[in-house]
């Protein structure tokens, strides 16, 4: 009787759609950018060098939305700039090699005074690299189980993914078909 219930229930659970996912924490993004840490980039000629640091960066996961934290100094001869620098963070899952990033969105920040633009500095090109993950699709595309009326197989079908922000985690699911 149990061993019945238990197959019905397997066979009723693959027949129905169904979701699979990662769970990318805060935390997780948060120790990365601890390990790349602040930097400090001379750019310029010799000489004429600007010095630009960038400090805590860090990540912020809410329900519907995910912040990119840093504060950013530049600094040339007597020129002293501090922005407090808040972009979006999208998430792109590539279906064909089962990756997940996470991408600022606009990375370039200007330092800018009174309409004066005193130089650029692209974020993504100091934490966009590591911020790849691999996705939630299964290596098999279809399942065979052993019945009492012999062997079936069963196909999975992705019907599409799904991006989920929610507290302190971004989730990436894709919904599955069994046919």
């Amino acid at each position: 009787m149990y061993k019945n219930f238990l197959f019905i229930y397997l066979i009723s659970s693959i027949i129905s759609a169904s979701e699979i996912s990662i769970s990318i924490s805060e935390d997780l993004v948060n120790d990365y950018l601890k390990i790349i840490g602040n930097h400090e980039i001379p750019k310029g000629p010799k000489g004429d060098q600007a010095i630009w640091s960038i400090q805590d960066p860090h990540v912020n996961f809410e329900y519907g939305s995910a912040d990119f934290l840093t504060t950013i100094t530049f600094k040339k001869g007597k020129t002293n700039i501090k922005k407090n620098v808040k972009k979006k963070i999208f998430v792109e899952y590539s279906f064909d090699n089962n990756q997940v990033s996470l991408l600022i969105e606009d990375p370039i920040v200007k330092m800018e005074r009174k309409g004066a633009v005193y130089g650029k500095i692209d974020l993504s090109t100091f934490y966009q690299s590591g911020l790849k993950f691999h996705g939630p699709k299964p290596k098999e595309k279809s399942l065979k189980l052993k019945t009492s009326k012999g062997k079936i197989k069963v196909d999975m079908n992705i019907k599409n993914s799904i991006i989920y922000f929610e507290k302190n985690v971004v989730r990436v699911a894709i919904d599955l078909e069994y046919r």
